[in-house]
């Protein structure tokens, strides 16, 4: 078994510090986002989501060390991804909203007028929908009205129709939130 081992060793270890300075890294980072975010009065949805976001790219980070610790042929890995974006290519050209609803939402995310917590109404000349932003996923922004019901909308919605938009003050809880239910 150590024989087998041998000429893989340097390669071995330079990969478990590859790992430990990922996580190191995840975690120094994870420190530093939430303190930022924390300065910037994000609430803590948005904190998940940067690190999510900021874990994705500590990801292809550490995967792309690797890659080059194992001295991976070139060739292989553009066949990989090569074949990887015409798969996503092909999915996202059959479904144009999925791509718009996950567009919006970054967008959404990053835009800071309109963020979880809010009041909105969204006005339609068929039916307004009114209530609170409870969440903001890739997909669906979800609304919870005051009678207590939640409706998920795509996105891209947010980004089509005309919104009027409370921002609640600091301290001020919102109308629809019962005594006691945090």
């Amino acid at each position: 078994m150590i024989e087998f081992l041998n000429p893989y060793s340097l390669l071995i270890l330079g990969t478990a510090f590859a790992m430990g300075v990922w996580l190191a890294l995840r975690i120094l980072v994870r420190i530093l986002v939430i303190r930022r975010l924390k300065i910037g009065q994000f609430n803590d949805a948005r904190r998940r989501v940067a690190i999510k976001s900021v874990n994705a790219v500590l990801n292809v980070l550490v995967v792309s060390a690797i890659i080059i610790i194992w001295s991976v042929d070139q060739k292989d890995i553009l066949l990989l991804l090569s074949s990887v974006v015409t798969v996503l290519g092909v999915a996202f050209f059959a479904q144009w909203s999925h791509l718009s609803n996950i567009t919006s939402g970054v967008i959404i995310f990053f835009n800071t007028s309109t963020k979880i917590g809010d009041h909105i109404k969204i006005i339609d000349k068929d039916f307004d929908i009114q209530g609170e932003i409870f969440d903001i996923g890739f997909m669906f922004v979800k609304i919870k009205t005051q009678q207590g019901e939640i409706i998920s909308l795509p996105n891209n919605i947010l980004l089509q129709k005309a919104i009027k938009t409370h921002h609640p003050e600091e301290g001020e809880r919102p109308a629809n939130h019962e005594e006691g239910s945090e």
